[in-house]
């Protein structure tokens, strides 16, 4: 619950173990950051402390709709939302990027503000320099459709997403290479993967 919802002398639940105990709310302690509340079990009568978050509504009361009707509305605020935005009409002079991309293909693609470009290294850097493009495309479509319906962006506008992220997938293979003088070694997924393989077609030792 939030601390301004809080009233002291009203009755609440809080999860001590694994049980929810009904508690009567004392007193707010003093201090900053987060309010804390002294409360009274009313089962067993001993006095516990409890952020505003920890506490919840008894079932049936106005708090508990209150509370049920701000988790929906949080949760439908977490939905991909479609994309509204400005594409953009720049468009790039898109190549093959070695190891990763060998055709484009006639249709446009589109250059990305700094910004966008930022938000897809971070996404990017996060995949092992080992794992295929494949990966890399699968990574960014579910960090992004997290936020915006991947379908709703233009074409252009996905097609230059993932040249980008092409594009900073295959330098991070070249400085590898360039530290570490020879090509990147499988990750630990990719080696998980490849024995999973290996066992499903009876070739396990």
């Amino acid at each position: 619950m939030r601390q301004n919802e809080i009233t002291i002398g009203s009755q609440y639940r809080v999860k001590i173990g694994n049980r929810l105990a009904p508690v009567t709310v004392l007193r707010r302690l003093d201090g900053r950051g987060r309010a804390r509340f002294v409360c009274l079990t009313g089962d067993t009568g001993r006095e516990v402390r409890a952020t505003a978050a920890r506490l919840r509504p008894i079932p049936g009361t106005v708090e508990a709709v209150a509370e049920n009707r701000r988790r929906v509305a949080a949760a439908a605020a977490r939905q991909p939302r479609p994309y509204t935005g400005d594409p953009g009409a720049e468009c790039v002079d898109a190549r093959p990027v070695p190891e990763m991309l060998g055709v484009i293909g006639p249709a446009p693609v589109l250059r990305m503000s700094e910004p966008n470009r930022d938000t897809i290294r971070r996404i990017v850097d996060r995949v092992h320099v080992a794992e295929p493009f494949a990966a890399v495309a699968r990574t960014v479509r579910r960090r992004l459709g997290a936020q915006i319906t991947w379908q709703t962006i233009p074409r252009e506008l996905r097609r230059g997403i993932l040249y980008a992220a092409a594009e900073r997938h295959a330098a991070g293979r070249r400085m590898y290479r360039v530290a570490m003088g020879h090509d990147p070694l499988p990750s630990e997924r990719m080696v998980a993967d490849a024995v999973g393989v290996a066992c499903g077609l009876g070739r396990c030792p």
